[in-house]
């Protein structure tokens, strides 16, 4: 008989504030503001023989760890789709100079996060983050991650990708 055991991780410190905007077409998008964005995870794996022995997959601490570490990349940073056609950002001594349409930004390199997306929607976000954890854990033999991103309670984004 085959099974899959799924990990649910919902932690209070899953979560990262950030400022962004979003781009709706090529006359409209958001202003800059920010979210406190929570995350929450489904981990999935096929029953190792390791699993029915010990009585469990692996220590939730590991998969903290390595959550909490991708989370904070973003945590207190502005997010950027370096990818969006309309975005022109250079580098000037220590700061990013953003061109985008009618707007103009300079901001510390080390506050702003290049994202490699046209977007900074949660849809990219979750996609950003589930692709790139899965990459990190499938050595611990994660075959499926789902990642939800919401940008306030209720409403958010979430991705799926498997090995």
């Amino acid at each position: 008989m085959k099974s899959t055991t799924t990990l649910h991780l919902a932690k209070q410190n899953f979560k990262f504030s950030s400022g962004h905007f979003l781009i709706f077409d090529e006359k409209s998008a958001e202003k800059l503001h920010g979210h406190n964005y929570s995350v929450k995870f489904e981990i999935e794996t096929s029953e190792a023989a390791e699993f029915k022995e010990q009585g469990y997959w692996i220590d939730f601490n590991v998969l903290k760890k390595m959550i909490k570490a991708q989370l904070d990349l973003w945590d207190e940073h502005v997010l950027l789709p370096k990818l969006h056609p309309d975005m022109k950002i250079t580098l000037v001594d220590q700061n990013y100079q953003i061109h985008f349409r009618d707007r103009f930004y300079s901001l510390p390199m080390n506050e702003v996060v290049l994202l490699p997306v046209r977007n900074t929607s949660v849809e990219e976000l979750s996609r950003l983050l589930a692709e790139e954890l899965l990459s990190q854990m499938k050595s611990l033999g994660v075959k499926t991650l789902q990642v939800l991103v919401e940008e306030t309670a209720g409403q958010g984004a979430s991705t799926k990708v498997s090995l």
